[in-house]
């Protein structure tokens, strides 16, 4: 109750701010662009927690639970993006507009104004999508568990309880050995159980053998490999190819011989988290828009550097300094190298994971709305030399935090959001608490900024441009209110159906990817390179957002191995900048570079 009372009143002070500001709010520059009046402190305040976000937070963490040190590696895409930002960022201002498809169409046309568009709000809606999944992480995580209830034959199993991890086999202490679980099956739209009961079979091993049982068990069906006095969820997806296809329920035809099957449920489930904090999210955009977020960045930046900064002894204490984090993963067995800095990731993780990162920075529209709102120029440029640094600060910060907690997290179910499970478990419950409201002012700010451009992108490039240009600025305000919540109705469907297919950091490289490789080279030729033609620019759009739609479903399948392990982004990215310069200059003489 302390945790869900003190980000109670942490958010009715943001809604306070959002509220105050919403009486200033008068013409669509206020909404959008703050009426151009953010001084460098406030942009670098507001650049950072909308930089800082879910996919810092949750998914950056996430992969350091996953892969250890070699993390440290992932914040690079970040720091050179915002090196070649911060040369930009004069040019950028002294255009005086208020979205980056804004600066295409007055570049090059109308079309390449609206494909722009579609990329943006394409990439945008995932990256919402998962700002919902991790507000609803924090206060399902805030909320806690129910008892644990005890299953026994015949007891009925959703899907759900089975794939969320809240269905749980525990060996008895001090046992190793094999036992099996069986289930009947009555698959969606049937009322039979199938006749012979589905077999999973467990084996419990002592933490030191974990990792030759899991390359022998790797290949085989209905296996799974749980550590000695510890749990992992049971995956009950993979009895066969087609099982993960049933929407059915299970019934328990038998018990283990050894051990203990259970439910622990939460008390908050995913959904219905999520739909409270996309409804917060959605409804505080709608207020004042950048207004509002602007000056409750204040709040949230100087709240993410403390904490984070205070944490980091914390943890590592925990955890028992480095020689404790090293015990605690040798002793683990599943992590061999968590340790280690090099020779994790091969050449084609380094592009799959730091490229659409860089890309992101240098065409992100939210940063550029921040470029725009600035006072000036110059305060725009000191803005983004700041945030270099301290960007490369926090991200550092954050990956070591969830290294840290990671030795102190042996079930991996607890692993996908660490460090909201380690503000909640092994900080001071004072820091625990300024922790997680660190989590939820990132949360709020980075979904709140990802929701308005899309929002603010619609009303400028589409709905007065082709539908209303003589629309009132009063009628501007509430249409760009209307689309915050039409969008977040969006965002909040792509949630459902991203909730279980994919990691926070996965979603967000394919959000990257698609805005990056789609909008980055066009939109920096628009400001750097007088080339460039209005084909150039649509060829670019078009190749980089097809390819990366394409890339998994389609075009993987028909490549080498070694080509297959690259993701979309080196692909489209490159693919995009070569239609572009090569369109370019075979157009040149053929049509002119201005706006239509």
């Amino acid at each position: 109750m302390t945790y869900l009372i003190a980000i109670f009143v942490y958010l009715l002070i943001l809604a306070g701010i959002g509220i105050y500001k919403s009486r200033q709010v008068k013409t669509q520059e206020d909404f959008t662009v703050a009426g151009r009046s953010l001084s460098p402190w406030i942009m670098v305040c507001t650049m950072l927690s909308v930089w800082i976000g879910t996919g810092s937070i949750v998914g950056n963490a996430g992969k350091a639970y996953e892969v250890g040190m070699a993390a440290f590696f992932l914040p690079l895409g970040t720091f050179f993006g915002m090196i070649l930002l911060s040369f930009i960022a004069t040019r950028a201002r002294e255009i005086e507009a208020i979205s980056v498809p804004e600066i295409i169409g007055r570049r090059y046309n109308n079309t390449a104004r609206l494909l722009a568009v579609i990329a943006l709000v394409i990439a945008y809606m995932v990256i919402v999508s998962y700002q919902f999944n991790a507000g609803g992480m924090v206060l399902e995580v805030i909320a806690g568990k129910k008892e644990k209830v005890a299953l026994k034959v015949d007891d009925i199993l959703t899907k759900y309880h089975v794939s969320k991890g809240y269905f749980h086999y525990a060996p008895p202490k001090d046992w190793t050995g094999t036992t099996e679980i069986k289930f009947y099956v009555k698959s969606k739209g049937s009322d039979k159980w199938s006749e012979t009961p589905e077999i999973f079979t467990v084996k419990v091993v002592q933490p030191t053998e974990i990792s030759g049982e899991k390359a022998q068990t790797s290949r085989l069906q209905n296996s799974s490999v749980i550590k000695e006095n510890t749990f992992t969820r049971v995956i009950i997806k993979g009895y066969d190819s087609g099982f993960k296809k049933r929407d059915g329920i299970y019934r328990l035809a038998s018990i283990p011989k050894q051990g203990q099957i259970f439910l622990h449920e939460p008390v908050l489930t995913a959904q219905t988290a999520t739909i409270i904090a996309a409804v917060f999210i959605i409804a505080y955009t709608m207020l004042a828009g950048l207004m509002s977020l602007a000056f409750a960045d204040i709040l949230t930046g100087i709240i993410i550097t403390v904490s984070l900064l205070i944490a980091f002894p914390v943890l590592l204490t925990k955890a028992g300094g480095f020689s404790g984090i090293q015990s605690a993963f040798a002793a683990m067995g599943d992590r061999p190298d968590h340790m280690k800095l090099f020779g994790v990731f091969g050449a084609a993780d380094y592009i799959n994971f730091l490229l659409p990162v860089f890309l992101l920075v240098m065409g992100d529209a939210n940063q550029y709305q921040r470029i725009f709102a600035s006072k000036d120029a110059k305060g725009a440029r000191t803005a983004v030399i700041v945030m270099i640094f301290l960007a490369l600060l926090i991200e550092e910060l954050i990956i070591a935090e969830a290294w840290f907690a990671g030795s102190l997290t042996p079930d991996p179910e607890n692993g996908r959001y660490v460090l909201i499970f380690a503000a909640r478990h092994f900080m001071p419950q004072a820091l625990g608490i300024i922790f997680m409201i660190t989590v939820v002012g990132i949360i709020i700010s980075t979904a709140d900024s990802f929701l308005l451009v899309p929002s603010t992108t619609f009303i400028k490039d589409v709905y007065l441009n082709y539908i209303n240009p003589k629309a009132s600025e009063k009628r501007i305000v509430f249409m760009s209110r209307f689309m915050v919540l039409t969008f977040g109705v969006i965002a909040w469907l792509v949630s459902l159906v991203f909730s279980q297919s994919t990691t926070v950091f996965e979603k967000a490289l394919y959000a990257f990817t698609i805005y990056g490789s789609s909008i980055t080279p066009c939109l920096v030729a628009a400001l750097l390179w007088k080339r460039a033609t209005t084909a150039g620019a649509i060829s670019s759009i078009l190749a980089g957002t097809v390819t990366t739609l394409l890339w998994e479903e389609v075009i993987k399948a028909h490549l080498p191995t070694e080509l297959a392990k690259l993701d979309a982004v080196l692909p489209a990215i490159t693919l995009s900048v070569i239609c572009l310069i090569a369109v370019s200059l075979l157009t040149q003489k053929k049509q002119p570079t201005g706006g239509d």
